[in-house]
């Protein structure tokens, strides 16, 4: 019968102990309760104009289903077209994801109807934010600017939206909600880089591929933070 040696044994405790550290070579996974999360918003989050799969809610939804940040499930409550008024008469719909967390995500839409004003769509924002359940966690985000192509429409929009994004970020600090500032990003990205502007669009309203995976980027780096409190 073959002996095993005392400075063996140390060796073969010291090993045994590595193993149970590492997993034995598996990946390890961040522990985190469960997540419902709801994607809130117009025919940016709903995706138009992109591909499926390349929007960044698809970007979103893939990284948590591979379950990186724990038991987390998305749902996306985009619709095209919509503004602050007509995303309250589906805020029932909302409400029944039961989602822990929300991002709420318009303005785009707002900012083209003669009816809502800066302070009426941030009305509506609040009543949204007041119809939530309790334990829900509001995360509020800003838009993509329109395509500056040189036509005095889209500067005159992208000036109108300022100041209804000027009304978020003001929310956010008075009720320290968790921004995702999409509408920042975007602008130091065209400062950045004005030459390749146009691949951002699909058209003067709407991310490409590539729009998309910036807002991506932009809204990970916000919800990366909240999952994980």
């Amino acid at each position: 019968m073959k002996t095993v040696s005392g400075g063996n044994c140390v060796y073969l405790a010291i090993m045994a102990m590595v193993l149970i550290a590492v997993g034995c070579g598996k990946k390890p996974v961040v522990e985190t309760s469960q997540h419902t999360i709801v994607f809130f918003g117009d025919s940016v989050t709903a995706g138009y104009g992109v591909k499926e799969g390349t929007s960044f809610y698809d970007r979103i939804a893939n990284v948590m289903e591979k379950g990186v940040y724990g038991n987390v499930i998305t749902y996306n409550a985009g619709v095209s077209g919509d503004d602050t008024n007509e995303a309250l008469m589906r805020i029932s719909k909302v409400k029944a994801m039961n989602p822990d967390i929300i991002v709420i995500a318009f303005g785009l839409n707002d900012c083209q109807s003669s009816g809502i004003t800066p302070r009426q769509y941030i009305a509506n924002i609040r009543l949204i934010l007041s119809q939530m359940p309790r334990e829900t966690r509001p995360v509020l985000a800003t838009s993509n600017t329109f395509m500056d192509t040189g036509q005095e429409l889209w500067t005159d929009l992208n000036r109108k939206l300022e100041m209804y994004m000027e009304e978020v970020r003001t929310l956010a600090r008075e009720g320290n909600y968790p921004l995702i500032d999409v509408n920042d990003v975007w602008k130091d990205q065209i400062r950045s880089d004005s030459r390749n502007m146009e691949n951002l669009y699909v058209d003067p309203t709407h991310p490409s591929s590539a729009g998309h995976k910036l807002i991506y980027e932009t809204y990970m780096t916000v919800l990366r933070r909240v999952i994980m409190q």
